[in-house]
């Protein structure tokens, strides 16, 4: 089983293991208000919840074999954000039934199409990781989410009911 998360190259995107050193930079990024706000509660996080954020992201390539990555503009070395796959056990009803895959970037970067270029290839590697589809959950009013998904090859499934909202499933076969 992958206990890291495996370098990832586009073409102007590095995609690696997060690690502690990446904690200041995770802690801006969920503390602003302008990225959290169609995550979870849509309130900022505080240092302490993104520390456990951090852990959780690290534990899961030790527990599952996958997980998420964090995310550098090659040109710069500047953390703009984490891709990946997790499974967090939601108290969502429908359940979800597929690894889960979020993504979340820095405001600063939206509208590069630095998102779709991580995106394609968390699920390039997810296409030979997983034996069978990946999902994802997305407030109904996160637009450029939702493009992103179906432009990625998600398909809407149903809507799902988390921490007392209607949400948005989808699914992504694998490419094959």
């Amino acid at each position: 089983m992958i206990t890291e998360a495996p370098d990832i190259e586009t073409q102007r995107l590095t995609l690696r293991q997060i690690t502690p050193d990446d904690f200041d930079e995770l802690a801006a990024c969920w503390a602003d208000p302008e990225m959290v706000k169609f995550i979870g509660s849509g309130m900022p996080q505080s240092a302490e919840m993104t520390w456990g954020r951090l852990l959780r992201y690290i534990g899961h390539w030790h527990a599952f074999g996958y997980g998420y990555w964090a995310i550098f503009e090659k040109a710069t070395g500047r953390y703009i954000g984490s891709f990946g796959f997790q499974d967090a056990h939601r108290d969502l009803t429908p359940a979800l039934e597929y690894p889960e895959a979020g993504w979340s970037l820095i405001p600063a970067v939206h509208g590069k199409g630095y998102a779709k270029e991580a995106l394609a290839a968390i699920l390039k590697w997810a296409d030979s990781a997983f034996d069978g589809p990946v999902c994802c959950i997305i407030d109904d009013d996160n637009h450029r989410s939702i493009h992103l998904a179906e432009s990625s090859g998600f398909r809407f499934q149903h809507l799902v009911s988390y921490h007392g909202k209607q949400v948005r499933m989808f699914v992504r076969r694998p490419a094959r």
